[in-house]
């Protein structure tokens, strides 16, 4: 894959008092996921000893890995108590560190939510993801990691992450690095097509909105599901932060908003105005509207958490996804499985996507390219062993242990291929089916620059699809257009919260009204008042602060 081209709210008074006597206390951490874990993990040696240590040497660490590992399609359980010790042992022999995880619910709102109330309570956590390093960094409640970062041990870490530019999106104005990188530049919601319901239709991959538009309506007729469950278009919804329809403005935005799903400046008064704010938005709103009234998107569509969306698209359902694309990719063998006759022969994936990309109403392409964000991992400012979060950090982001806590161990779960010739080289591997369930507890270190470096083939010889994805369709940026003015851009959130005093009653009350225009219960034609009672609740505020940041970061 090429280089890339570029690199909600404070926490509760509450849980910030609390913290202050947090992580590395003598509380020891809350189960991983499985019922029978708790009592083991404790008959273990985390409790009844120093906290943060195992035995009299061994620093004990506990990880909130809310990275997204436990995505995949059957991960929901987490792991056997006899997997995840044995990784856990094994993690141990390799670094001196005895790593505990906690395992986050699937529901982003859900996450958060436990990943608070564990801060809250006092509960130890030494690391965790998330979105924005400012708020915690403010609050003395993390660590900049620039000592660690410089010592000889971690320079493999750093030069991993280097080339892909997404450092700065972890550095604040002055130079101090807050976390290790999650995110690059990508091409995250493109459209997937049914292969075979496009050849039963008689119809190429779709390439302009029209096109896409037809395929809907015919699959919403032909029903190929059956019993009138059929899904023609599936879609996600957004975050708190970046709004409920942030998901759908990726995929379509572009199509009719010039910006596409970014901020923009408007040229009438030089402001820094989001997206919902551009000319063409209504038109975006009208069509979900559209889709919404003639059931090509489900009435549920944004009340959906994840496992519900992967799970309608495994069973077979879905014509169309323009959800997030691993949705599809990595339950792409499962749901081949479920579809009765699929002809593999004939269809190298049950879906297909158009690689030059969609052209919407307005002539241009609708996906958005997603820059880097400021998701990271962050070390608590209680964690009595930081140095040891960042030895197991370093030692994960080295493939082959990456590819290790991802699957199992080497022998037991995956292989160097023994088919394939200089297989260690190209880094081809194949799994070992038949151990224990092993959920990818420990894998810390999923990041875009690991995972491009593995090839994966399935049992029919052909590439997996989510490592095809990963390796060859997450840099196709001449399928997207840019995201308005935001590239190379980092907003100060915490500044943002503190200069628009309404930010979060403003962002939940667009998001209500905006699903409003789109299930019809509120009309457009009532779009200007919108407008104005967004105005009433701090519209301005929001406008005059961005603006304020882009101009100084432009001026620096």
């Amino acid at each position: 894959m090429k280089k890339r081209q570029e690199m909600a709210a404070i926490l509760a008074a509450a849980m910030t008092m609390t913290l202050l006597a947090g992580c590395g206390n003598d509380t020891p951490p809350q189960s991983q996921g499985t019922e029978q874990s708790e009592s083991s993990r404790e008959s273990q040696g985390t409790s009844g000893t120093d906290a943060g240590t195992a035995g009299d040497d061994v620093p004990t660490i506990v990880i909130y890995n809310n990275s997204g590992a436990f995505s995949v399609s059957g991960a929901e359980a987490g792991s056997d108590e006899s997997a995840y010790k044995e990784m856990q042992d094994y993690i141990l022999e390799q670094t001196g560190v005895k790593v505990e995880v906690i395992m986050p619910p699937s529901d982003a709102s859900a996450e958060r939510e436990k990943l608070n109330l564990l801060l809250a309570g006092g509960d130890q956590i030494d690391a965790w993801w998330e979105d924005d390093w400012g708020k915690y960094a403010r609050d003395g409640i993390i660590i900049p990691l620039n000592e660690y970062l410089e010592a000889p041990e971690a320079q493999a870490l750093w030069k991993l992450w280097e080339p892909w530019g997404s450092w700065e999106k972890m550095t604040d104005s002055e130079g101090k690095i807050w976390a290790i990188p999650r995110n690059t530049d990508t091409v995250p919601y493109p459209i997937m097509y049914r292969s075979d319901w496009l050849d039963q239709l008689g119809m190429d991959i779709p390439s302009t909105f029209d096109e896409f538009n037809d395929y809907l309506y015919k699959v919403k007729e032909l029903d190929p599901y059956g019993n009138g469950e059929t899904i023609p278009l599936m879609l996600e919804k957004g975050t708190s932060e970046l709004g409920i329809l942030d998901r759908a403005e990726y995929a379509f935005l572009g199509g009719y908003v010039e910006s596409g799903n970014g901020k923009w400046i408007d040229e009438t008064d030089g402001k820094v105005k989001p997206e919902w704010l551009a000319d063409g938005y209504t038109d975006f709103l009208k069509q979900l509207n559209q889709w919404y009234q003639d059931g090509i998107i489900h009435k549920e569509n944004f009340t959906m958490d994840v496992d519900t969306v992967r799970g309608n698209i495994t069973k077979g359902a879905v014509a169309a996804s323009a959800a997030w694309y691993s949705r599809v990719t990595l339950t792409e063998a499962t749901t081949r499985e479920n579809v009765p006759g699929f002809d593999r022969d004939k269809y190298t994936y049950i879906y297909c996507a158009n690689e030059k990309g969609t052209i919407g109403p307005n002539g241009n392409l609708m996906q958005t390219k997603s820059v880097a964000n400021t998701r990271g991992l962050m070390i608590s400012s209680k964690c009595k062993h930081p140095e040891a979060v960042m030895k197991f950090v370093e030692w994960s982001f080295e493939w082959e242990n990456y590819t290790t806590e991802q699957y199992g161990l080497e022998g037991k779960y995956w292989q160097y291929n023994p088919e394939s010739e200089n297989a260690k080289e190209n880094k081809d591997v194949v799994l070992i089916e038949g151990g224990p369930t092993y959920a990818r507890d420990f894998l810390v270190s999923l990041a875009v620059p690991l995972e491009v470096q593995t090839t994966e083939y399935d049992d029919d010889g052909i590439q997996e699809m989510h490592n095809f994805w990963l390796q060859k369709r997450l840099s196709d940026y001449q399928s997207t257009i840019e995201p308005g003015i935001e590239n190379g851009i980092v907003w100060d959130k915490v500044a943002l919260t503190e200069n628009i005093p309404s930010l979060n009653d403003l962002n939940t009350y667009k998001d209500e009204e905006l699903i409003k225009f789109v299930n019809g219960t509120r009309s457009l034609d009532t779009w200007d008042a919108f407008l104005e009672e967004c105005y009433q609740i701090g519209l301005q505020d929001y406008i005059d602060e961005y603006t304020r940041q882009y101009n100084e970061m432009k001026n620096n």
